[in-house]
Order: C-alpha cells, then structure tokens, then sequence
C-alpha cells in the first residue's frame, strides 16, 4: 500500500508537465488522458473477473506493475501523441489494477462483513498517503535542482523524474510476489441448496444491493468527473501562477498530510455511524473546494484549497472502497472492486476530456466552475438516492461527533 499509493506521488504532479512540455496543447493532453484511461473501462472488469475466478491476485499484480513501470519508463522515449496515449493506457491501466486490488486484499484479509471494514482498511491504507508524501517531496527535490530559475520547463528538465519514478512499479511487482492472498476457505453456497423462500429472499437482497451499487456508481462518476478532471490541470494552473515543481509536488504532499489526519478517524467513525454521512460531507464540499481556486494570487493560495483534499480523498477514497466492500462477498468482491476502478476509470478518462476542451476555451477558471456544478449533481444523486450500505450503523443524534 505504500509503494502503490506512493507511486502516485510522481504521476500526479509530472504526467501533465511532461505531456505539455512534450508539445501537446491543454485539449490534446486531456485526449491522451482520455483515451489512455477509457481502456480501464474494458479492462479492469476482465482482471477483477479473472482474479475471482483464479481466486488470485498476486499474478496480476506483478503483470500489471511491471507493464506499469515499463510504460512510464518509456515516456522518455516517445515522441507521437499515439505513443503517449498506448504509453498512458498501460500505466492506467496497472496503476488502477493494484489500487483497486489494495481493497479486495484487505477486505479479505479483515474477514469483516458486518460494518467494521471501515478501520480495518484505513489502518493499511494510511501507510500509501505516507508513501505518496515521501515520494512527491522527494521527485520534486530531484528535479527542482535542474531548472536553474528558468521560467519554462522542457522535457529534459523533467526527465528525471520519469527516469527513477518508474522504478517504483518495479519494486511494486517484487513485492506482490509476497503479499497476503489466501484462498476462500469456504464454498460458495450454491442457491440449488436452498429452499424456495430464501432463493427468493436472496435474489431480492441481490437485486437491491446492486441497485443501491447502481446508483452509488453514478454519483461517484460525477465526482470523479469533476474532481480530478480539473485536478488534472493543477500542475499547469500552478505553473501559471509562477511556481516551481517543488512547489507543485508541496501542493499535493499538503493534501496528503491532510488526507492521513482525516483517515486515522473516519474509518473508525464510519464503522459506527455508516458511511453515508461521510460521504455525504465531503461530496458537498468538493464543488466549493473547485470555486476555491478559481480566485487565486499565488501558488500560496492554491496549496491552502488544495488541503482540502484531506476531507475529500480522506474520506470519499477510502470510504468508497468500505462501501463497496460492505455489498460484496468473498465470491464476487474483485469484481465489485474492479467495477469501482472501472467507474474511477471512466472519471479519470472523460474528465480530463472535458476539461481540456473547456480550459482550452474558457481558460482554467471557467473550467473549475463548470466542474464545480457537475460535482453539486453528483452529491444530489449520492443525498436523494444512494441507500446506507453499513448493516447496523448508530443513528446520529444531534451535531457530528467527527472527533468521538
């Protein structure tokens, strides 16, 4: 969880800059984004499915970061806006599978079904916002040194990063190779087995968690469309606005910090009071944290907003895989997971689309607000339709007791 999260703490800041500096415009960088992430879509569904049914992921895992490391790795050496976009597709792709099988290890792992998943999952995936502040501070002292205050950044500026940041995938795959993957120990209960009564009881059970999953799906698209669709222009607003590559990588290590604060709580907190109230607070605070950084002066400014991330990916990305953790079982959660990472993946790939057009013809700002308005109709579908997937959660009496 460490080195997986970790990894992300180089793509985040550079991809952008290095894709921009590589000659592509704003809107061509949100097609390579597009297209490279629209293969999750496909994808992670058939390696969430292939793992069920070989009830194993270490295989899969050591493929897709070794594909992952290989892909990123090759960045320096591509010169074609396909090229990028193949390059891209596989480092999603990779990138996404061992995010989304963190959740279906420890799901297992943790054995918990009836609502204390929340705790169980952040207490390992704490150690990945660790790993991403380490790794971002640290590539962006790597190549900060380079740029001797040029204003401008070129590829060789930043190759560098896409020199030893690869390498991570690497140390990724060696280290699948040992993580915990044990075997389900009980059979799945075959509905032959059962009586008329409860075949009936279970297909309805079935049929309306998958459309509470449904509907959960949806809103958590919107999120995601908007949220890290305009995220993914942070790194050249910043530039916009005079700041260095340490400065980019300082402003996501500070939602981070803030990231870890949040999750030694919420899992805890979610556990006892479901998860619908977190998730619900932070969908609403998404769209105000994007017109936040629409006014900014400085790099100062936009690393302030961007602490709110602490209570956006603190809880929606964590409290996301607990949700859908809460609905699966043994025999179907890698597809449910895969089906989660597939969502991300369809939000991470039209997002950047769309923004790319929009930053391109309103300019950066115009784009934050028209994503800001797309994140309020993902946290209306998330209020008026998406039921509580805890099985037993305590009622909330009064004010909430983040902190108790």
């Amino acid at each position: 969880m460490f080195l997986t999260t970790g990894v992300f703490g180089f793509l985040q800041p550079f991809v952008p800059l290095y894709l921009i500096s590589a000659g592509l415009s704003k809107s061509q960088y949100g097609l390579v984004t597009a297209l490279g992430t629209a293969t999750a879509l496909l994808i992670q569904p058939i390696l969430g499915r292939i793992s069920d049914l070989l009830d194993a992921r270490r295989p899969l895992m050591f493929v897709a970061a070794v594909c992952a490391g290989g892909a990123y790795l090759a960045y320096r050496n591509a010169d074609s806006f396909l090229t990028f976009t193949l390059l891209t597709a596989a480092g999603v792709n990779g990138f996404q599978y061992l995010n989304a099988v963190g959740g279906v290890l420890v799901g297992r792992m943790a054995r918990i079904n009836q609502g204390g998943g929340g705790a169980a999952y952040i207490g390992y995936r704490v150690w990945g916002s660790v790993g991403y502040i380490l790794i971002a501070i640290g590539t962006g002292l790597l190549v900060n040194p380079a740029l001797s205050g040029r204003a401008a950044l070129s590829r060789a500026d930043l190759d560098t990063a896409f020199r030893y940041g690869p390498l991570l995938f690497f140390a990724i795959a060696l280290v699948a190779l040992l993580v915990p993957d044990a075997r389900r120990t009980v059979p799945v209960v075959s509905n032959m087995s059962l009586s008329l009564p409860e075949i009936h009881a279970d297909t309805n059970s079935r049929a309306e968690r998958n459309r509470n999953l449904n509907r959960f799906l949806f809103a958590y698209f919107l999120y995601q469309f908007s949220l890290y669709g305009a995220s993914a222009f942070l790194p050249l607003y910043m530039k916009s606005l005079g700041a260095s590559p340490l400065w980019i990588t300082a402003m996501f290590a500070a939602g981070v910090v803030c990231e870890v604060l949040v999750m030694t709580r919420v899992g805890r907190w979610t556990d006892i009071h479901g998860r619908r109230p977190a998730l619900i607070f932070a969908f609403l605070l998404m769209p105000l944290r994007l017109l936040l950084y629409i006014p900014a002066t400085g790099p100062l400014w936009v690393l302030a907003v961007q602490t709110l991330h602490g209570l956006n990916f603190g809880i929606v990305g964590t409290i996301a895989i607990v949700f859908v953790n809460d609905l699966a079982g043994d025999s179907d959660r890698g597809a449910l997971q895969a089906r989660l990472a597939g969502t991300a993946g369809a939000g991470l790939a039209l997002g950047p689309l769309t923004c790319g057009w929009l930053a391109q013809k309103w300019s950066i700002g115009g784009m934050f607000a028209v994503m800001s308005l797309i994140g309020a109709a993902g946290a209306v579908v998330l209020l008026t339709k998406v039921r509580e997937s805890h099985p037993s959660p305590v009622p909330l009496t009064g004010k909430l007791r983040w902190l108790g």
